[in-house]
């Protein structure tokens, strides 16, 4: 029994000994105090000039494909060719406003990002799942 409450008394010196203790009433010791984390991701962002520039060029764009729809006969060829070309240069505009920094709204992403941000496999077909065992033996 000797031991046992040497033991004990030995514990109860090394716990008053580390940076007041355990045993300290006003001390918790290795509780680190931490603030909580503030919730911003529900917060409205004042829109930046690149934000507005990226709608203006919305609104081009779709005005443009409005245009190539109306430009569609024959009679039209070269108006719907300079059309649809700046369709193609409207949609190369709204990529580099995203790149510079535009952060649209989900609505407004009408355009396919640039190849380098598309996933890899994009260009070479849709990667199917491999054939698998089904455990029948026809």
């Amino acid at each position: 029994m000797k031991s046992i409450d040497l033991i004990k008394a030995l514990v109860e010196q090394e716990l008053r000994e580390i940076d007041g203790g355990i045993m300290d009433p006003n001390m918790v010791p290795f509780v680190p105090h931490r603030m909580p984390g503030s919730d911003t991701g529900n917060e409205p962002r004042e829109p930046t000039k690149t934000d507005r520039l990226y709608s203006v060029a919305v609104k081009a764009r779709i005005a443009t494909e409005d245009l190539v729809k109306a430009l569609d006969e024959p009679i039209y060829d070269q108006a719907y060719e300079a059309a649809f070309k700046a369709t193609m240069a409207l949609r190369d505009s709204l990529n580099a406003l995203m790149a510079v920094g535009a952060h649209p709204p989900n609505r407004d992403r009408i355009v396919a990002p640039d190849v380098e941000e598309q996933p890899v496999g994009a260009a070479v077909g849709v990667k199917h799942m491999p054939m698998t065992y089904t455990g029948d033996n026809v």
